[in-house]
């Protein structure tokens, strides 16, 4: 009798669709379109850089079972190809970000793969996210076009938000480009970065033409992550201008979800320009 009781409590875990994400955008998108319907196995942990981060011992163990793996690709993550091998035999791999239209692309090189940051890309993420766990379950379908129809209301709004921000023009430098889709989305001029194509910070001569083109074009806003490096308190100070830390790759405690991170971008750059900017 005790043993069914047990087995009893443990169906709703039993029935769960099991799936993987790489980086905490990619899994919160499937959390929020799959709801409880799914276990998540999250590869890159939160506030880590998927561009940096490299697999962990344990990670084959908890890929034995996942049969659909969301990536994005666009050489966002540098460990792909190693994490599809230990996927088990007949796993499914979907690249978000590939084939996606309007990609901004390098002419030798590759393409920024930083989409989820113009929100209509991660509509287009949700979308996909949806078609693909109902053909993984076809029971669920109904509740993952819920899920994925209350994450579109939910981004468009953001979306709405930040285009009343009166972001178009305004000049900025970065310190790494990752905001490529946002700027374009927004309309602000992306001035100069404060990394290379590699994601390495620039030299000391390329760093002072730098500060000298800023000037020039009037820059009065620093786009910079989290954890700003030295180079963009100098570089702020140098030009006398605001620098606004905004969620690019990863989410963390005090950013968990990706909508978290769109407020948390809009309230930041609100803050700099000092322009109200209301949800």
């Amino acid at each position: 009798m005790r043993a069914a009781y047990l087995l009893f409590l443990l169906l709703p875990a039993l029935a769960q669709v099991q799936v993987a994400a790489t980086t905490p955008i990619l899994a919160d998108l499937v959390r929020q379109v799959g709801g409880g319907h799914l276990q998540v196995v999250q590869v890159v942990p939160p506030g880590a850089d998927p561009h940096e981060f490299d697999l962990s011992p344990g990670l084959a163990r908890r890929l034995a079972s996942v049969p659909l793996l969301f990536a994005n690709g666009l050489g966002l993550e540098p460990f792909l190809d190693r994490l599809v091998r230990l996927l088990p035999p007949g796993a499914r791999v979907v690249r978000l970000g590939e084939g996606q239209p309007g990609l901004i692309c390098e002419e030798k090189g590759g393409c920024d793969p930083h989409l989820w940051l113009d929100p209509t890309y991660a509509v287009r993420y949700a979308q996909r996210i949806a078609q693909e766990l109902a053909r993984l379950d076809p029971g669920g379908q109904a509740a993952y076009q819920a899920g994925l129809e209350r994450f579109r209301q939910e981004a468009e709004k953001r979306d709405r938000a930040l285009s009343a921000c009166g972001l178009k023009g305004v000049k900025v430098v970065v310190q790494h480009d990752a905001f490529r889709y946002f700027a374009r989305r927004y309309g602000l001029v992306v001035v100069g970065s404060l990394a290379d194509a590699g994601e390495r910070e620039i030299g000391g001569r390329s760093f002072l033409e730098l500060v000298q083109k800023a000037k020039k074009e009037g820059v009065r806003l620093v786009l910079a992550e989290p954890k700003p490096s030295k180079p963009v308190r100098t570089l702020a100070e140098a030009l006398g201008a605001r620098v606004a830390l905004l969620y690019a790759d990863t989410l963390d405690e005090k950013v968990p979800t990706y909508l978290a991170l769109l407020d948390h971008n809009r309230k930041a750059l609100s803050e700099a320009l000092g322009r109200a900017c209301p949800l």
